[in-house]
């Protein structure tokens, strides 16, 4: 928590132990946790050696690993509504007596490519 407010610093050394400085120049020393746990986890570590050459940039156009859709979200929008309401008109239309071969004609079953790629629920 300290670290959100103005003017405090940090310092972290190789042991884990951090320094936090105030803006009034205090300085407030912490020991890790684990110290008092497992003291032979604790040794000091060194830091990293940098890399002799940049990594290399696997893919300079980041958008070519994107998808590309298929139809715009207010054509998929569109197609969904337009799929409910001829779901709805149908089961105004025909005689509920009949059930359907997958289950009463209250549930709403579209084609395959009106499900195509939709998984959520419209808001």
């Amino acid at each position: 928590m300290v670290k959100t407010f103005w003017g405090w610093r940090e310092e972290q050394l190789p042991d884990g132990t951090l320094i936090l400085t105030s803006p009034a120049g205090r300085t407030h020393v912490t020991t890790p946790g684990s110290a008092l746990l497992f003291p032979s986890l604790c040794t000091p570590t060194t830091g990293l050696p940098t890399p002799t050459t940049p990594p290399p940039n696997h893919c300079t156009d980041k958008t070519a690993m994107m998808p590309i859709r298929g139809r715009t979200r207010a054509q998929e929008r569109a197609q969904r509504i337009a799929g409910e309401r001829r779901c709805n008109r149908n089961s105004r239309t025909t005689s509920p007596d009949h059930p359907t071969q997958n289950g009463p004609r209250h549930q709403m079953s579209l084609p395959r490519s009106e499900l195509r790629g939709n998984h959520r629920k419209p808001r």
